[in-house]
């Protein structure tokens, strides 16, 4: 128990440094709410780490990204990948929490996927129309991978939201970047990530400290890669 209220007041802290201003909630509408994932040469951007980087793989599920906001520990609004506003959409379903033992606000990103299709495709993208996503709703589920704004590292940013009772995604380490090849052919051999529809692995660089080194643009996430 003294684990976790040290873990929630250092959520706390840092949801306390975070300006109401830097949200992807103020956006207007069908303005694209979420960078999108670094594509293109794996190798290129392998190289500009150290070969013991810690790096986080998760699975790129196959699904709809949404953003989600809890302000006095209450969901507030919930917007789709163009600052749609889907709250009343998604409401109902039981994979989110509705309130949360946290009165900062707080603001996630996570993936609405199709629980009952399982399978790997690596052509297959996200779903685009949400209201026919939604028309599934009892077999969706909400996996939350990321705590936006705020200032903690990846894997902290996991265990904060799992303790916030979110469901989070299967991951897997690696301090050496020669594993990263072994990895992914163990997804394309259908041996990793099983519980998902996925399309392909995301890695993620786990330090706070070098995500910021990398600095940030208008269009992808520096610090993290999609692969398949």
């Amino acid at each position: 128990m003294r684990e976790e209220i040290e873990v929630s007041n250092h959520l706390v802290r840092n949801l306390e440094r975070i300006s109401p201003d830097n949200s992807i909630f103020n956006y207007k509408s069908g303005r694209n709410a979420f960078l999108s994932l670094g594509e293109g040469n794996i190798r290129e951007w392998l190289e500009i780490f150290l070969p013991n980087t810690r790096i986080i793989l998760e699975p790129k599920i196959i699904g709809s990204i949404i953003g989600i906001q809890y302000i006095n520990g209450e969901l507030n609004k919930v917007i789709n990948k163009n600052s749609q506003d889907i709250t009343e959409s998604v409401r109902s379903l039981k994979t989110i929490p509705k309130s949360l033992a946290i009165k900062n606000r707080l603001e996630i990103q996570g993936v609405l996927y199709d629980n009952k299709n399982l399978s790997t495709r690596k052509n297959e993208t996200e779903f685009i129309d949400i209201q026919n996503f939604i028309s599934k709703s009892k077999r969706l589920k909400f996996c939350a991978f990321q705590i936006c704004q705020c200032n903690i590292n990846h894997f902290q940013s996991l265990q904060e939201l799992k303790h916030l009772n979110f469901e989070i995604p299967q991951t897997q380490f690696t301090n050496f970047i020669s594993d990263i090849e072994i990895y992914l052919q163990c997804w394309r051999e259908g041996k990793l990530f099983t519980s998902y529809p996925t399309n392909g692995l995301v890695l993620k660089i786990n330090s706070r400290k070098l995500q910021k080194y990398l600095g940030k643009n208008n269009l992808s996430i520096p610090w993290a890669y999609a692969i398949n």
